[in-house]
Order: structure tokens, then sequence, then C-alpha cells
């Protein structure tokens, strides 16, 4: 008995023993969870990893939680946020920063008349967030949008302040023929309400879309398949959706973000010296045995040593200035919020007085009204106002022009002797001029535009039916725009030529004539758009889950109606000096042929659409999944007969992570495979081509009397009808490794047919009198791939880092459209007759030319060329030393263009990638964007093979030509036939890679905050267009179309962030 009760005791002392050493591991870990910007995280659930113990963290993201021992290791998840762990290791505190998941927090997408959880999305659908790029310093929105999103490309019209911007989904182009009005971008629409329907020109967007600020935007979807049948009537570009900021409820927050910065070229194009340009001409003028008084002399060439390499470029330009402010408010309570923000951007330019400024008002409110019905109202506003001047050359005013006269005139030109201008002809423009006598003169082009848009909304779910909802919509926007070109006459010095040649200026003046007047055609213009639109929808969905069973159904209708009008009046002949006004111009239209050359025919625009739209989706276990969207479509731009067209789509998804047989695969944390086939429409070709339409004509002048008239302006076609596309995709998504990375794939075809396309006009009978008539006859082909992959995850306690890069492959070929059978086959006269339905990627008008063989350095290699063939010609030359020499490609001894042909079996790059990429330490956050294309080929411009000449400077890599002396030259001499023509000589290795943009921010602490009585304060340092990391062409920027054209700017600014 005592030997039993000694050997309970023992047992006892054992279970004593081990719990106290037990709890002695046992310990409190207590700790807060925050954000990237060191904000509380409140409800992030804290758990002990291999149990079921866990908790959650306070509104102050403070937690506390019994952990068994130091080894244990602590989870964090939230939704939303990437997940973590942590071991506890000694530690009784610990502080867990949690990183924002993008992809996790769209959950919730703007589709097209509603918005969808991700889950249920089934096509290729892209989302980006403001946040994400509104600290970046651009002019305008979509310039912000570059090599961020798979399969959307982005392209500048120039780098000049107020240009436009173009965004492209999936290579959607316009067939060759296609008439004013097609457009190959996207359909945008903003808060339901399509953002311009009146097509004036192939840039359709280029107003609102440019015009809205980043800062008042909550996110932008892309519809890149057929999940834009939704919108059918113009979906088959492609769809933006952009949803603005909305009020949320609390007291009210004020936020400020500005920034100041300058602009300046990124890459600057190198030309000549005025000395190596003299040279150049004189090695010419040596080789063929021109004149003595043609040449430079000795005196002449050692004078221009002494010249400064300044060029007309450098003498103007100057570094920009660009600045941006946006004050936003958002308040409120349960049944009311607002939102109103304001923006103000301004940049002016590198030369002259090239300015742009922008104003945007963007105000909110929504309301409940009653338990159930809800209503919404906003107004935006926006102006936009661009001035430039540039020389008038006949009928085209451009910066371009412009730009490329200050790069292309000699050197040896000076632009003014003590202020007064000094005359210039070169080859563009021509004639004499002077942009210092431009200035000087006060001639500018002045543009404006501005719109109002009001958009409302009621919404009503009625208690009684669960999962009903009853939504109509009204928006109706107001565009009016004005432009004013005045271009003054102006005096120029009458300078007195030197130099053996007589090309060289001398300060010295004509006593006969010292001013010279340059009349810079010495007129006014006036014009205005109009344009006014409104738009309906009215929808009625419901949403109904029965067990596992989930039913989602929405039918709706939109209508909308647009109307413009525009005029321009121009008078020639100032009367009165300095004055911008038409009174000060003659009224005689003696001298102008038809009174039409001062007033151009108005245009009256008028179109309407009606659409019934439905959708239907339906989920099993939310794993499998299936949709159906219907778009029935009728557009007053086609006849009755042929108005209504229907836009099916139907998608599938399998989320194959769910099932029980994917279980051990651990690593994937979600796996969905998704697949849709559908066909969208196109209608913007146009206004109203099937009815006939008549221009006013004033006949002849019988003095200062015109006899009119009225002649038909287009022949009409009334079997026109929509262009359409038959888009299939196949794609998946995925999260791996705890959600850490994101991958998503999308592989599509589309067939595009019906295409908008013009008669080719030498076949379309000239006895009409007018231009061939548009009809549905293009046929093209597309296909790709496109794929995005991100990491969000921690580097160690303090870094954070980021990564997301975007990929694809794309390729298409033209099918059928009209061009002249005459041509086929042929180069120059139409290169289209070759490239029908071969490969673009080799069948190009980039990779047409001569191959070449190399340049004939030496006798030998003359003497070598002729022994084959002592009729040989390159170019209708004899061959000499100095001359590049080509194969000939149909062997008749002749280099012409007959030897034309291909020249690689691609010149497209192999592959294309975006990379956006961001670390975090502490208050320093750094996010930087840069591209990179690998492969293909590059060609040296066209402007830059252009050997120089007495009116025109050329880049500075031709001062390495071949002459006796520098017989190992990179270049051929001066006057080798064919040198300027295309050819294999003049191509590089096509890949490149650019930093786009950079921000660099700095979040101050909240002590330092609070002193200055702003809760949230941020410091901002940020560029776009950084540096060039692989430059092909290393004589001027990859990234501009020619050496001579306007620069692509690089801005670098300061910025600060706050709120209230």
């Amino acid at each position: 008995m005592i030997k039993h009760l000694l050997k309970k005791a023992l047992l006892l002392q054992f279970f004593v023993l081990l719990s106290c050493i037990l709890f002695a591991q046992q310990k409190t870990v207590t700790g807060k969870v925050l954000d990237a910007d060191g904000k509380p995280l409140p409800s992030v659930t804290v758990g002990i990893k291999g149990t079921t113990t866990n908790t959650k963290t306070d509104d102050n993201g403070a937690f506390s939680i019994v952990v068994p021992s130091n080894q244990s290791v602590l989870k964090f998840t939230s939704a939303g946020m990437i997940y973590e762990e942590q071991t506890v290791g000694a530690k009784t505190t610990i502080v867990q920063v949690m990183q924002k998941n993008n992809k996790q927090m769209e959950e919730v997408v703007v589709v097209g008349y509603g918005t969808k959880k991700r889950v249920n999305v089934q096509g290729a659908v892209s989302t980006i967030k403001a946040a994400d790029i509104e600290d970046i310093p651009v002019a305008n929105l979509p310039s912000a949008l570059v090599n961020r999103v798979p399969g959307v490309g982005v392209s500048f019209a120039s780098g000049k302040p107020g240009s436009t911007t173009t965004i492209n989904i999936r290579n959607s182009i316009t067939f060759p023929g296609a008439p004013d009005g097609v457009t190959n971008q996207p359909l945008v629409v903003i808060d339901g309400i399509i953002s311009n329907p009146i097509q004036w020109s192939q840039s359709p967007n280029a107003d609102i879309f440019e015009n809205i600020d980043a800062s008042q935007i909550e996110d932008i979807t892309f519809l890149k398949d057929a999940s834009a049948a939704i919108y059918g009537a113009a979906g088959a570009k492609g769809v933006i959706l952009i949803t603005t900021k909305k009020g949320k409820a609390g007291k009210p927050k004020i936020s400020y973000t500005g920034y100041l910065g300058t602009s300046n070229e990124a890459v600057k194009s190198k030309s000549l010296t005025a000395y190596e340009h003299a040279k150049f001409l004189n090695d010419g003028f040596e080789l063929n045995g021109t004149a003595l008084n043609q040449r430079f002399s000795q005196a002449d060439l050692d004078s221009l040593k002494g010249i400064a390499d300044k060029s007309w470029f450098d003498y103007f330009w100057k570094a920009g200035q660009v600045q941006r402010h946006t004050v936003n408010v958002s308040g409120g309570t349960d049944k009311l919020t607002f939102f109103a923000g304001g923006s103000y951007y301004n940049e002016k330019g590198n030369y002259g007085d090239i300015t742009n400024d922008k104003y945007s008002i963007r105000t909110g409110m929504n309301a409940t009204i009653v338990d159930g019905l809800s209503a919404n109202i906003s107004f935006s506003s926006d102006y936009n106002k661009e001035n430039s001047n540039n020389h008038k050359n006949a009928n085209s005013e451009t910066d371009d022009v412009t730009i490329r006269s200050l790069y292309l005139t000699p050197k040896w030109v000076p632009v003014e002797f003590n202020g007064m201008p000094v005359p210039f002809s070169g080859p563009n423009p021509p004639g004499n001029w002077s942009l210092l006598g431009v200035h000087q003169s006060g001639s500018y082009k002045f543009n404006k535009s501005q719109g109002l848009t009001v958009n409302a909304s009621l919404e009503y779910k009625p208690k009684f039916i669960n999962g009903l909802t009853a939504r109509i919509q009204f928006g109706k926007n107001n565009r009016n725009s004005t432009g004013k070109e005045y271009y003054a006459s102006y005096n120029v010095g009458g300078y007195l030529r030197r130099g053996q040649n007589s090309l060289l200026y001398s300060n010295a003046v004509n006593t006969a004539a010292p001013t010279v007047k340059i009349t810079n055609n010495d007129q006014m213009s006036e014009g205005t758009t109009i344009s006014d639109n409104y738009q309906l929808i009215g929808t009625l969905s419901y949403a109904k889950k029965i067990k596992d069973h989930d039913f989602d159904a929405m039918v709706g209708f939109d209508q909308g109606e647009a109307s413009g009008r525009n005029i321009f009046l121009t008078k020639f002949q100032q009367q009165v000096r300095g004055v911008d006004e038409f009174w000060a111009f003659s009224n005689d239209l003696s001298s102008l042929g038809t009174i039409t050359d001062a007033i151009r025919n108005p245009q009256s625009v008028v179109n309407a659409k009606r659409s019934f739209v439905s959708r239907f989706n339906y989920s099993f276990k939310s794993k499998y999944f299936f949709e159906f969207i219907g778009r029935l479509d009728a557009s007053s731009n086609f006849a009755p007969e042929n108005r209504w067209g229907f836009f099916p789509t139907i998608g599938l998804g399998w989320r194959i992570s769910d099932e029980n047989f994917f279980k051990d695969i651990q690593f994937v944390n979600s796996l969905k495979i998704r697949a849709n086939i559908g066909l969208v429409g196109e209608d913007r070709v146009g206004n109203r081509l099937w009815e006939s339409r008549y221009s006013s004509t004033t006949g002849y002048l019988f003095g200062n009397v015109s006899t009119g008239g009225l002649d038909p302006s287009i022949y009409p076609n009334k079997e026109i009808t929509w262009e359409k596309s038959r888009s299939m995709n196949v794609g998946f998504d995925a999260t791996i490794l705890n959600n850490k990375i994101n991958v998503s794939a999308d592989f599509y075809h589309r067939y595009t047919y019906d295409g908008f396309d013009k008669y080719d006009a030498s076949v379309f009978p000239p006895t009409t009198g007018v231009p061939p008539p548009v009809v549905n006859y293009g046929k093209q082909i597309s296909w790709g791939s496109e794929f995005s992959v991100g990491y969000r995850g921690r580097i160690a306690k303090d870094w954070g880092f980021n990564v997301d890069a975007n990929f694809g492959w794309s390729n298409s070929q033209l099918l059928q459209v009209y061009y002249n059978a005459a041509n086929l086959g042929t180069y120059g006269t139409n290169e289209l007759g070759i490239g029908i339905g071969r490969d673009p990627r080799k069948y190009n008008s980039s990779n047409f030319g001569y191959i070449a063989k190399g340049i004939l350095r030496t006798q030998a290699d003359v003497d070598a060329v002729l022994a084959k063939n002592p009729n040989y010609l390159i170019g209708g030359a004899k061959p000499q030393v100095g001359f590049m020499d080509y194969e000939d490609i149909n062997g008749d001894g002749v280099i012409n263009d007959f030897d034309i042909t291909t020249m690689f079996d691609r010149t497209t790059p192999v592959i294309g990638f975006g990379f956006t990429v961001g670390f975090t330490y502490k208050q320093f956050k750094l996010q930087t964007n840069l591209n990179l294309t690998i492969g293909g080929k590059r060609f040296y411009d066209g402007e830059a093979r252009k050997v120089p000449t007495t009116t025109q400077s050329a880049p500075s890599f031709w001062a390495d030509h071949w002459t006796p002396e520098n017989p190992n030259a990179k270049f051929p001499r001066a006057d080798a036939p064919l040198a300027k023509e295309n050819s294999t000589f003049w191509a590089v290795n096509g890949t490149q890679s650019r930093i786009n943009n950079a921000v660099l921010s700095y979040q101050m602490p909240k002590a330092l905050s609070a002193r200055l009585r702003i809760p949230d304060l941020r410091v901002l340092v940020s560029g776009t267009n950084l540096f060039s990391l692989i430059n092909p062409l290393k004589y001027k920027d990859p990234y501009t179309s020619n050496y001579a054209s306007y620069p692509t700017l690089r801005t670098i600014s300061l910025g600060i962030n706050a709120s209230l």
C-alpha cells in the first residue's frame, strides 16, 4: 500500500514538474500590425502556425496572444494583404508590417453596366488602381499607363506640350483605305457614360480622357476580348472603363497633391559642326570635280572652326517648366456622402511661347433617400488651352516642321545680328524664313476646349425582393472648342553673303534693300466646334443564391444621341499691322479664286444609338462558372435595313484549385481556368455614310460676285453595316506561395471581317466626281498571348519589395483589302499588295530595301566588281571607291528599284517586357517602371540617312565618311548613289530599354506630422523618360521617329502630398 502511494506521489511530482517546464516556455506575446505606410491595420487574424489558436488586431492594430514556446511561428492574414509569418524567438513584443496584395484587392471589378467579383470574370479583364499612377508627373492620364497593362499600347504624337496620346488594345487596326472617323482606339466609358460619341477625327477620346485628372479616379478597367460585347456597338477595339472617386462616410478629409518640375530633351540628337558640314561638302565637291567657286576655301574652313557648335535648335531651345496641383475633399454620413476635386496643370514648352494649361473640376454626391432607394449625381468640367507660335508654310503649321528646320539649318547660318533676324531658305519650310522673325511678329496658334458633364442615377433595391436592383442613369455632355491662327508678316535683314561660294553670312546689309519682308502667309483663321450628347441607361438585375448555386442576371436598355457642328473662317492680306481681328484684314476675295479659300465648308453631324443589353452568370460552389452576354444594337450610321446588329458572348470558368484532387498541391493557393468566345461590333465609321451629302461651291468669281451651287461630296452606300470581330480567349489566373506571387496568362485569336474600307481610286469611275464609297470589305486575323507576373513580399524586417512584369507575343495578317491589282507585287507604288496574306513581321514597310554587301574601299574592290561585269551600275553610276555595293537580286547587272526586297525574316521585336519595380524601407518608398524589347531590327531613320547639302545639315555620324584619306570609314562617301535608301547597311539589333518613370517618396513620421498639424504628409521626387539603358541608335533618342523630330522630354519634379 505504501509502495503504491509512493508511486502515485512520484507520478504526481513528475506531472507538476512537467507543467512547470511547459509553463516556463509558454508566454504572452503582444504587438502591432502596420501597413507599408506605418498605419495600424485592424481585424488582422494573428494565429499560431500548426494550431487553431488565433486572435484579431483591434482598431489600433494591437494584439495579444499566448504562445507555447519560443519556436512558435505567428502567421498574419488579412483580406487584401500578403500573408506573413514571423518566428517568436525570445521576443515578447512583435511589430509586423504587411504589404497590399493588389490582385486580391481587385475582388470587385467594373465590367460594364455593373460590377462583378473577379472570380466571376471569365474574360481578359485588367484593372489598374489610380493610386498606382497618380504620383507620376505626366501631362495626361494615358501617359501614365505606359507598359503597365498587358496587351495595352500607348503611343505619343510628339513631345510637345499638349500633344495627344493614343491607346491601342491588342494591336487593333484600321484598314489602309479606311475613311476619316474610323479609329483603332478603344471605346472610353466614364462612370457608365461614353466619353465622346462624335468622331471628328481618328482620336475620338482625346478631349475628355486626356483632361481627366488621375487624383479624381478610383480605378481603370480594360476589357480586351469578347467581354467587350457588352458594349457591342463600338467594342471591337476594346473598352476602357473609368470609375471616378466617390465620397466616403466620415468626417471631411482634405487632400492636396502638387509638384513643380522642369523638362528637357531626354536625348539630344547630335548634328555636324559647321566645320564638319563644310568639310563633308568639300570632300564631295573634290570627288566630283566641282568648280572651285562652289567649294569652301581653306580660309572659309578655318573661319568655321572658330564658330561655336551651336545650332538654331540650341539658340531657341530652353528647359521647360511643369506644375500640377490637385485638391480633393471627401466625407459624409451613412445617409449622404460627397466628393469634390479640382486640378490645375501647366506646362511651358521648350521654345517660343508654347504653353498648355488644363483645369478640371469634379463634384459628386451619393444620398440614401429612403431604405433601398439611393441617388447619385455628379458634375464635371474641364478646360484645356494650348498656344504655340511657328512658321506658316502653305497649309501647315506644325512643331515637327519647325523643330526639323531648327535641327537641319547649317550651323554657319546665324540666327540674328544685333537682334535683326537672319533669313534662311531650306528644303522645309521652303523659301526664306526666320523663327526669330515669327516670334517678333506676334504670330500664334491658339486652341481651347471645354466640356461640362452631368451624370445622375437612381438605384432601388426593394426589401420585399432580396437581390433585385433597378437602376436608371442619365448622362449629358456638352463640349465646345475654338481655335485661332494668326500669321503676320515680318522683316529680316538683307544681309550680304561672304566666302568663296557665298554660302556664309556677313553682318553687312545690302544698302539697296537693308530689310526683306517675309509674308508668313499673312492670314488669320478662326474656327469653332460644338458637340452635345446624352445617354439614357436603364437596368434591372437580380442575384440569387440557392445552396451551392449562384445566379446573377441583368437586362437593360441604352439609348443615346449626339450632335455636333463646326465652321472655320480665314481672311488674308492684313491691312492694319499688329491687330489680330478680322476687320484688320482685306475683304477682297478676287485673288483667292473661290470663296471656299476663305470659308471652309461647315460640318454638321447627328448620330444615334439604341441598344438592349443582357448578361447572365451562373456558378456552382463558386467553382464552375458560366456567363452569357448579349447586346442588340441599332446605329444611325447605317441605313434602316442594315441598322441592327446582335453581339453575343459565352464564357466558361473552372476554379480547379477548389477540387479535392488539387488539395495536395500546396504551393498553389488559387488557380482558375477561363475561356470565352464572342462577336463584337464597330460602327465608328464617320456619320451616316448611307445618305447623300452635298457641299456648297461658288464656281467662279465674276468681279466680286460668285456663282454658287451644290456638289455631291460623297457616294452614298446603303449597304454599309457593322464591322465585326470574332474574338476567342483562353486564360488562367493563379496565386502561389502563400499568395505572394500572382500569375495571369491569356491566349487570344481575333478575326475581323466586313472591315471598313474604300474602293481603290484607280478602279472607281472618276466621272462620279466624288471619292470612292466606304464599303464592308476588309479582313484580318490577329493572335497572341499576354502574361503578367507579380510578387510582393519582404526582404528583411524594414525592407519591402514588389515587382510586376507583363510580356507577350502577338502577330496579325491582313487577308483582304482593296488595292490596285496592277501594282500587285511591285515595290514603292503599292507595298500593300506584297503584304496581303503574309507575315507582317517580315512583310512591312521598314523591311523593304537593298541587301548591302559593303563599301568598296579600294580600287581593287572596284576592279573586282567590274571584272565580273564591265557594265555594272549602282544607282545609274559606274562603281567608284567609297560607293556602297548591293546584291543584284534580279541578276541584270544594274542596282535599281528592281533589287529592292525583304531584308530580314523579321524586323519586329521577338518579345517585349514592361516592369514595375518597387522598394520600401521604413518611411521611404521607391517605385519605377521600365520597358525592355528584345530582338528585331531598328533602322537609321530616313532623315538621318540623307547626306548633308548646302541647305541642310545631318547627324554627326556623317563626319566619319569615306575619303581617300579615311578609307576605313564607317559610312560611304558623300556622293555615293543609293546611300540614303533603306538597306541592310542601316539596320542594327533592335533590343532597347528605358526607365520610363520613377517616384521616390518619404512618409513624414507621425510625430513630425502632428507637430506640423498635418496628419498625413509625403514628400516626392519623381521623373519621367529618365534614362535609355539600351540605345541601339546612338545618334538620337530611339523613341522618336527621326533625329530631327520633336524630342522626347525628360521631366524631373519635386512635390508633396498632404491630407487633413
